[in-house]
């Protein structure tokens, strides 16, 4: 099986219409937004608060499809499946790998969209 794309740039701009101005705006508020909900996710994990633990993962996982960041999404789809399957001891590892790819895909979307 072939590893997803950190960032997919033809996907992103056939999903924008190659406007560039909304990539880099979209772009923008993704990281944004990604940051308070990775805050969010600690937090469901710290108080072990499965359900709103879903809830943000799932709202991640859309925010992140939105600039086409596949590989991201790929592991919070993993974790969302260890928190259904309270498979709990998963999600710190995934957690912490979690934050390292958002860096990637971050540093991914500044090089290829915002600057």
């Amino acid at each position: 099986m072939l590893e997803p794309k950190i960032f997919d740039n033809a996907d992103y701009e056939s999903r924008l219409a190659c406007n560039h101005e909304l990539m880099a705006l979209v772009a923008s508020e993704f990281i944004k937004e990604a940051e308070g909900l990775l805050v969010e996710l600690s937090r469901h994990i710290q108080y072990q608060d499965w359900v709103n633990f879903a809830l943000v993962a799932h709202r991640l996982k859309g925010a992140a499809l939105e600039v086409s960041g596949y590989r991201f999404c790929q592991l919070i789809s993993k974790m969302e499946r260890h928190a259904l399957q309270s498979d709990h001891q998963s999600l710190g590892e995934d957690h912490r790998h979690l934050k390292s790819e958002f860096i990637v895909l971050v540093k991914a979307l500044k090089l290829d969209i915002l600057s």
